[in-house]
């Protein structure tokens, strides 16, 4: 399968600042049924980076140097798109190219918290002046832009942009990696169905997250849930257009002691546990399409 979003270059940057690979080895056995994947490298208010990932010093050119090595490193047999969640601290759109250069290939603008450049689902201030040159940027380097974790006012303030630069013949790529219905389970960081719709008008896709908060309020019947927020999507976008993305943080316990909530897909089982959810409902090709075909048609097509 493709595992659209897992922040596996934090992973990698903060067994880098532990001098301890350890982690990583486990990882590796436990990936051994992902084919690909969107490796992420992400960002929270220097307040959050201390306490929960024990970072000081950001410097993001760096860290996405260091940690993109690693990876090609350990995980030669992987297919990988490099992305950045939460702009905060790219200084410019000179920065943006040169990240470019190492190879990053998506971004999320923001995380939950405000940037200069537009906000999360924490707050509801829009895209900026400096978030519209920075997108414009970002695709005119063949970025794709990821419209997760936006707040409702960035996410149409972007979605306009990108219909502009559409219109001017840009050749633009948009996701959402990893969110679900607000439908079926009303969370912010969910997408409504008109958002789910202007996502399809661009031609995007949007990966299906496997964490349970995003899933249902309870936590509770998350295989059954998780195939109605599958179902659901799809039948707003059609099944060329909707993917999987774990969103695995069992490494904030491993690493750093931090509880997460409920987590539906963790990479030692996923595989077998997708098969069987998704099997109740879709033929193989389907099966094929959304686990892997989705994903790798977008950013190879």
């Amino acid at each position: 399968m493709f595992d659209a979003h897992y922040d596996l270059l934090t992973i990698l940057y903060c067994c880098y600042m532990k001098n301890d690979f350890s982690y990583i080895e486990k990882i590796k056995r436990d990936l051994k049924d992902v084919k690909g994947l969107i490796a992420n490298l992400y960002f929270m208010s220097k307040e959050e980076m201390k306490e929960e990932l024990e970072i000081e010093d950001i410097d993001v050119f760096e860290m996405f140097k260091i940690s993109t090595n690693l990876f090609k490193e350990h995980f030669q047999d992987k297919e990988v798109i490099f992305s950045i969640e939460g702009c905060d601290y790219i200084k410019d759109t000179k920065e943006l190219e040169n990240l470019s250069h190492l190879g990053l290939r998506n971004i999320l603008l923001v995380w939950n918290n405000k940037n200069k450049y537009g906000s999360g689902n924490r707050t509801d201030q829009g895209l900026t002046n400096l978030g519209r040159e920075f997108i414009k940027k970002a695709v005119s380097l063949g970025i794709s832009i990821d419209m997760s974790h936006m707040n409702q006012n960035t996410f149409w303030d972007t979605i306009k942009l990108l219909e502009e630069l559409k219109t001017k013949g840009m050749p633009i790529k948009v996701l959402a990696s990893h969110s679900n219905s607000y439908k079926l389970c009303p969370n912010k960081r969910n997408l409504d169905d008109e958002q789910i719709l202007a996502i399809k008008k661009v031609n995007g896709i949007i990966g299906l997250v496997g964490y349970g908060p995003f899933i249902n309020e309870e936590e509770k019947d998350l295989e059954k849930n998780y195939l109605e927020h599958i179902k659901h999507m799809e039948n707003l976008l059609g099944i060329n257009h909707i993917a999987i993305a774990t969103d695995n943080m069992d490494f904030a316990q491993e690493l750093f002691g931090i509880d997460e909530d409920i987590s539906l897909l963790n990479h030692k089982t996923i595989k077998e546990k997708l098969t069987k959810i998704l099997s109740n409902y879709y033929n193989e090709e389907e099966i094929w399409k959304i686990l892997y075909k989705n994903v790798e048609r977008y950013f190879r097509g």
